[in-house]
């Protein structure tokens, strides 16, 4: 297995469950730690934008099945097919995990021009199995039935939509389980950045350690 930390630096990976506030919590861990932040959500869509190594491969092994007129993946098409489909959506997995784990790799060996920390969010850290790639895995928690709540408010989705996506994600309560760190996002902005600081303050330590 190849490791995404190569260079002694500290790779942190965020993740969490649907409407956790995972992405909010990793901005600001990145901010308070001063270094580079990676979305491999966002990486996986830029692979798939015409013209990207992604793209490329994508269009290989499907063809023209899901590609619009003007070039482009019809996304809208491809998700519920991926949501339908456990083959397919281990097909795109295998498309596009290989390329964003070299990116992620390669950013990290070039860290130590930005504090020598990474934080990495990753949505579906433990249900692709990178748990064991990175330094520190932390878990932003909110229970299920405030997720409802904020996914609600948030998509539109009704309770049972909710609850369908959901089933296809590891439990919040089983990934606790797994993690180094715990970011409880169920209470107030203040009391979420209190944790994010003590976070800080453990993740700098943990750096001095490995520089020795």
């Amino acid at each position: 297995m190849v490791e995404f930390d190569e260079e002694g630096n500290v790779i942190v990976a965020v993740t969490g469950g649907l409407g956790t506030g995972k992405s909010t919590v990793s901005k600001i861990l990145a901010v308070t730690l001063d270094t580079d932040l990676l979305d491999t959500d966002l990486l996986c869509r830029l692979q798939m934008q015409p013209g990207a190594d992604g793209y490329n491969y994508f269009c290989s092994v499907f063809g023209e099945k899901f590609i619009q007129d003007d070039g482009n993946i019809d996304r809208t098409l491809l998700r519920q097919a991926v949501f339908d489909d456990e083959e397919l959506r281990g097909q795109l997995e295998n498309i596009l995990h290989p390329i964003v784990q070299d990116q992620v790799i390669a950013h990290g060996k070039s860290s130590s021009s930005s504090g020598e920390i990474l934080v990495v969010e990753v949505p579906l850290l433990y249900e692709v199995g990178w748990q064991d790639r990175f330094d520190v895995c932390i878990v932003v928690y909110v229970p299920e039935e405030l997720i409802v709540q904020r996914v609600k408010a948030r998509d539109g989705l009704d309770a049972d939509q909710i609850k369908q996506i959901s089933k296809t994600q590891m439990p919040i309560q089983k990934k606790l389980d797994y993690a180094h760190f715990i970011v409880d996002n169920s209470g107030t902005f203040v009391s979420t950045m209190q944790q994010i600081a003590w976070l800080t303050k453990k993740l700098n330590k943990k750096l001095k350690m490995e520089r020795k």
